[in-house]
């Protein structure tokens, strides 16, 4: 029997450190799932909206940063609710000054849901310290660090949907990810 004991720790076989490792970003993700419906709700109290109300919200808003706003019908598919329930939940938000229905101006016959500039004060006022927080966090990053946790993200939202599709009958995104 020897004398002494290596302190050396026995290395985890690649696999089981894998393993480990996916397992810390599965706990890691749900963290940061949470936090965020936390200061989701937040917001949503604070300016009277329901879940539905912000989840449309942010619709409108990313459609707009991608240039491609939104109809009616184009909010309701991304909620995942009929023609009716998403006119209700866009006449709330126009009602509290949030969104504004515009005319397209290429198809008249279109209207288009678009964030009004309360919309736009309000989240400001609201995200922007949040958005300084997380300008300090990526600081720590270097570009390709940056570039692979974009990569997973960017995989693992239409992987989200395509489950919540599946399990709540709601229709997925098709996006896919970016390289």
């Amino acid at each position: 029997m020897p004398d002494h004991v290596d302190p050396t720790p026995i290395a985890a076989p690649p696999a089981a450190a894998r393993g480990a490792l996916e397992a810390d970003i599965i706990v890691q993700m749900q963290r940061l799932s949470t936090e965020s419906q936390r200061v989701a709700q937040a917001f949503a109290t604070r300016h009277g909206l329901g879940q539905i109300d912000l989840e449309a919200l942010l619709h409108v808003m990313q459609a707009e940063l991608r240039g491609d706003p939104l109809t009616a019908g184009g909010l309701g598919d991304a909620l995942g609710v009929t023609s009716g329930a998403a006119t209700g939940v866009i006449d709330r938000l126009v009602k509290v000054g949030h969104v504004t229905r515009d005319r397209d101006e290429h198809d008249r016959r279109r209207v288009l849901v678009r964030r009004a500039d309360k919309a736009r004060v309000v989240a400001g006022e609201f995200f922007g310290p949040l958005g300084a927080l997380a300008d300090r966090v990526m600081d720590d990053f270097d570009r390709a660090e940056l570039e692979t946790v974009q990569r997973f993200l960017g995989a693992m939202a239409p992987a989200l949907a395509r489950h919540a599709e599946s399990v709540a009958g709601r229709r997925a995104e098709t996006d896919t990810p970016r390289a």
